[in-house]
């Protein structure tokens, strides 16, 4: 591809997995990495995984939008962009807010700088037919992913049932093998997310409860190393541009859009189009509205932190506004 060279892995659709960051890889010897900082002449390296969210990347990458000194890395998952920033690898990752608020409350110090998107029903808790009603969980096996999101949705679901974990088998099953461990019968139900709970669905599935019943709790954002952003300050503005250019095209020429990400995804159109459905995107100003206090991305960022039983707090300074298209600065 022109302009910016990707270095792609196979695209499995692995959007959130996330291998809990342990003491020993943010200890002291882990945090020997973010001793350095960027130099002035570095280029901006962003690393990405395959979701619906984060394609405007694509987008923006195939119709040679992205400004020249920025490197776009298409990696497998979460875990491994995380990976990259914790070794310098990476200056950028497009994550989920909670992997950012794990990262930053273990050492990392990352900064938001963007809202990809709001999950809106592209995550989802399904079940076996059997299975009426969420009191029925009990005792059933739930298969999900070892990561926050799928943790905290499964969370939310059994508070809705008012059961705890005590009272249902919590399978760990990585998102590539949700589908075969649903037809192989290792699950009773699942915490998944688009295309493949589409996939779950045609495989019978049923669909129990999805991020429509739980709102603004689902955030995809683009973070940054601090130690990096003054060095990449011109090409970040550059590159949040061509993100919301691509948004642009994803809104006005929807067709050719859903083909390319289908492509590169190795899924089908409609299914595309049914991940895209369920996410909000948000606009420039939408943006601005996020990264200001007391918007809901900061009050979904306190409850998670609450959840996550943090005991130092976030901190000052963890979003910013600042690269947003005309936008005036605005930390938090």
């Amino acid at each position: 591809m022109a302009r910016c060279r990707s270095e792609r892995t196979l695209p499995h659709m692995d959007r959130r997995r996330f291998l809990t960051l342990a003491p020993l890889a943010l200890g002291v010897s882990g945090m020997l990495p973010f001793l350095g900082g960027c130099r002035q002449d570095d280029p901006l390296r962003v690393s990405y995984h395959p979701w619906i969210g984060y394609e405007t990347l694509y987008l923006a990458e195939r119709f040679n939008w992205l400004p020249d000194a920025a490197r776009l890395t298409r990696r497998q998952s979460a875990s491994e962009s995380l990976a990259a920033l914790q070794k310098h690898e990476a200056d950028a990752a497009a994550l989920t807010l909670d992997e950012v608020i794990r990262a930053r409350l273990q050492g990392m110090d990352l900064v938001v700088v963007m809202v990809f998107n709001v999950s809106a029903g592209a995550d989802a808790l399904v079940v076996h037919e059997s299975i009426k009603r969420l009191e029925q969980l009990e005792g059933k096996r739930i298969g999900a992913e070892g990561s926050a999101v799928g943790a905290m949705l499964l969370d939310r679901v059994l508070e809705k049932a008012e059961l705890t974990r005590e009272q249902v088998t919590v399978v760990d099953v990585p998102a590539d093998r949700h589908l075969a461990a649903w037809e192989a019968a290792e699950v009773d139900a699942v915490v998944s997310y688009e295309p493949t709970v589409s996939q779950l669905r045609r495989a019978g599935a049923v669909l129990m409860a999805d991020s429509r019943d739980f709102p603004d709790t689902i955030f995809d954002v683009l973070a940054v190393r601090r130690d990096c952003i003054d060095h990449v300050e011109h090409t970040l503005l550059g590159l949040v541009d061509a993100h919301f250019r691509a948004l642009e095209h994803l809104r006005f020429n929807r067709q050719d859009a859903l083909y390319r990400i289908a492509d590169v995804e190795s899924v089908t159109p409609a299914d595309a189009r049914r991940a895209l459905g369920g996410v909000l995107l948000p606009d420039r100003r939408a943006n601005q509205r996020y990264l200001s206090p007391g918007s809901r991305l900061t009050v979904a960022a306190a409850e998670l932190e609450r959840r996550l039983a943090a005991g130092n707090g976030l901190g000052n300074g963890w979003y910013s506004d600042a690269f947003l298209p005309r936008s005036h600065a605005r930390a938090g």
